[in-house]
């Protein structure tokens, strides 16, 4: 996949360049001013005026004036910045408390940390046909291919020597348990999203089609093949390209699509106003740059390789709640 399309997205538009002046205000423009051009004031000799203590006594002024400023600000730093913790501690009990109302409501508890890391490295060193539905939720895959798939990860990126868990997730009303897994790979860390959910009888199972990125058809019946229509799960951008079947940006809402399975960047469309349009939308409701989305798309008439519109929203990240002849969980 080739990303800079979608890094640039990433970098914040509001940070200070690298060669923008520091704002000094306006000491600094009066020093300047001095400076540059202001004709030297006369030093005075002599005489009984007492001109020449002025410096003196401002000097003394601005230092006692400032030791007063700092024992106030100590003083009220002491009395604020506590109340300003206990009031954090309480927002944020309160943040779990809402959280934890909401596991409550949820259909089963989630597993703690290292549970869920537990379940998803014996998921991953099953080598038991048998027990391949224990571990994991099979979505349109068999035992046999699930378990092939894992020795080829393994063949090809080496085993797995990292697991990081990530949190508990609710996304779009689905439960998940979220854990990283990174593979030492031949020529970079390669790394991949295990996803856990629980069954009907709440027992939580390792969600294959997100973990193996799976797509409906492959990518190269789907890209080198030209298939017309697909579902795949993919890292998704909010884009400004139009061309083609999708020039007129009226009509239009465009999209960066790409996955880590493939060095090509896609482009996806919705109608601007439809129900697709709004769906997409909310990936992005909470300031998002990127967002994971498994997607329906298809070709239109005269679209390039790599156009597609989006048909339907199917979820919200790689994890799809229900499949055809599967189970439903939330």
């Amino acid at each position: 996949m080739k990303s800079s399309d979608v890094q640039r997205d990433i970098v914040s538009r509001h940070g200070r360049a690298g060669g923008d002046a520091p704002v000094l205000g306006r000491v600094a423009r009066m020093r300047d001013a001095d400076i540059l051009g202001q004709a030297p004031r006369p030093r005075h000799r002599g005489g009984s005026s007492g001109r020449g203590h002025r410096p003196a006594t401002l000097i003394w002024s601005g230092v006692l004036s400032l030791a007063t400023l700092i024992v106030i600000c100590l003083a009220v730093s002491s009395w604020l910045l506590p109340q300003l913790s206990r009031k954090g501690a309480a927002v944020a009990g309160n943040a779990e408390s809402a959280d934890s109302s909401r596991r409550v409501a949820s259909r089963f508890p989630s597993p703690s940390r290292q549970e869920a890391l537990h379940l998803v490295k014996r998921a991953l060193s099953n080598r038991d046909p048998i027990q391949v539905r224990d571990y994991f939720r099979e979505g349109g895959a068999g035992s046999a291919e699930i378990l092939a798939f894992l020795a080829a990860v393994k063949e090809r990126d080496g085993p797995a020597e990292r697991y990081e868990w990530l949190s508990c997730m609710d996304v779009g009303g689905l439960l998940m348990e979220g854990v990283l897994v990174v593979y030492p790979g031949k020529e970079r860390m390669m790394e991949r999203l295990a996803f856990l959910t629980p069954d009907a009888a709440g027992n939580w199972k390792l969600d294959f089609d997100a973990f193996a990125r799976s797509v409906t058809p492959s990518w190269d019946k789907l890209l080198g093949q030209g298939a017309e229509q697909g579902v795949v799960r993919v890292f998704v951008a909010q884009d400004v390209y139009y061309n083609g079947p999708f020039s007129d940006e009226t009509q239009w809402v465009s999209y960066s699509l790409g996955s880590s399975d493939r060095e090509e960047l896609l482009r996806g469309y919705c109608k601007v106003g439809s129900e697709e349009a709004a769906a997409m939308e909310r990936l992005f409701t909470e300031g998002q740059k990127l967002s994971r989305a498994t997607l329906e798309i298809r070709r239109v008439k005269d679209g390039g390789a790599l156009q597609f519109e989006i048909v339907r929203l199917v979820a919200e990240d790689w994890v799809v709640a229900s499949v055809p002849g599967g189970d439903s969980y939330k």
